[in-house]
């Protein structure tokens, strides 16, 4: 048996738990908090719930209503005994997901698959009355390692950059979106992080036409030239573009959504809930730091690395931080992102970032 938050969860042989991904379970009830707040009773699906610890963990900390449901039987059998355990009355379902997410409706449904989540979300954007949780861990397919996979699954291209987590979250989010707009159905986003091997989303649904057709202005292709380091982002509004100013030749990824990563509001409640979680201290601080990371991060798509330019300009990498300040000394939105130490982002263009690099190794 295993503590986690207020939850008691056995565990068993044939039933998937990672502890790894407890730091995500913290986030995660921080979000389910806020959302709690917003709407008063949530009836919650965990629609691929293994031992239960995450519907369990909703219910006790964040007063969500949640059925359980998995595939495995014994995984089935495990659930049952976990919410005896914790005093929680629920349904739980031995049901092929997908069936049972087209056969229902739920305010919120949280998909955490082992693998990838493509082939459950049009179901769960029918399903989800007004929230959407997806975790996803098929990083080499998100993230342009492994191009066909991508295609298959996510129906984007990509090719692997120096940027690639947030490249992952923007083809996650993409398909989503492409998904949901069939339902008359446009998200927003209301936290979304890359961390180690995994990406994940909580989304807000809007069931409306016209907002679905609009959202469209947020997703569109990424042209990127490997030679210079040059990003370019358009709309699907029919724009192209074919060659880089360098004279190098654009590589057109997406579709992507290019819009936020987070609302700063709903971050910012989830940081104000950090001191209800019944963690250690140290957890608390490292939940408070991520989140703010994650908070402090500007709306810009794709980030630039030090390693990545100095290699390009042949320079020593300056700290992150450097470069950041120089930016803002020079007029632009700047920032370092929460998925790694090495990245940045900014408003400023590849010729100005390089200037920077190059200037703090004069």
């Amino acid at each position: 048996m295993i503590v986690e938050g207020k939850a008691k969860i056995k565990l068993a042989e044939g039933v998937f738990y990672n502890p790894k991904m407890t730091f995500c379970r913290h986030l995660d009830v921080l979000a389910y908090k806020v959302i709690s707040e917003s709407e008063g009773k949530v009836r919650s699906l965990d629609a691929l719930s293994a031992t239960g610890v995450r519907g369990i963990r909703a219910r006790l900390e964040a007063g969500f209503i949640p059925t359980f449901n998995d595939k495995n039987p014994k995984a089935v059998e495990l659930i049952r005994e976990n919410l005896k355990l914790n005093g929680i009355e629920a349904e739980v379902f031995n049901r092929d997901a997908v069936a049972l997410m087209r056969e229902n409706r739920f305010t919120h449904i949280d998909l955490d698959p082992f693998g990838s989540p493509a082939e459950f979300i049009d179901t769960a954007c029918v399903s989800a009355l007004k929230y959407l949780s997806v975790t996803a861990t098929d990083t080499a397919a998100l993230c342009g390692s492994a191009p066909v996979a991508g295609l298959r699954k996510y129906a984007i291209y990509a090719e692997k950059t120096e940027f690639y987590p947030e490249l992952g979250l923007r083809t996650l989010i993409g398909k989503i979106v492409r998904e949901a707009t069939k339902y008359d159905k446009a998200i927003e986003v209301l936290v979304s992080w890359a961390k180690e091997h995994y990406y994940r989303v909580h989304l807000k649904l809007r069931r409306s036409v016209a907002l679905a057709g609009k959202i469209y202005e947020k997703v569109g292709y990424l042209f990127y030239c490997f030679e210079c380091g040059n990003r370019e982002w358009v709309p699907m509004d029919g724009s192209s573009l074919e060659r880089c100013k360098c004279g190098g030749k654009f590589k057109m990824i997406g579709p992507l959504w290019l819009g936020e990563l987070h609302d700063k509001n709903f971050v910012t409640r989830m940081i104000e809930r950090v001191d209800e979680m019944e963690v250690t201290d140290s957890v608390k601080e490292k939940l408070e730091k991520f989140l703010r990371s994650i908070l402090d991060e500007i709306d810009v798509p794709f980030a630039y690395t030090t390693h990545h330019l100095a290699k390009m300009l042949k320079v020593s990498p300056p700290q992150v931080l450097r470069i950041v300040e120089e930016l803002r000394k020079a007029g632009f939105r700047a920032s370092r992102v929460h998925y790694s130490g090495f990245g940045f982002k900014t408003d400023a263009n590849i010729d100005e970032v390089k200037k920077i690099v190059l200037a703090l190794n004069a």
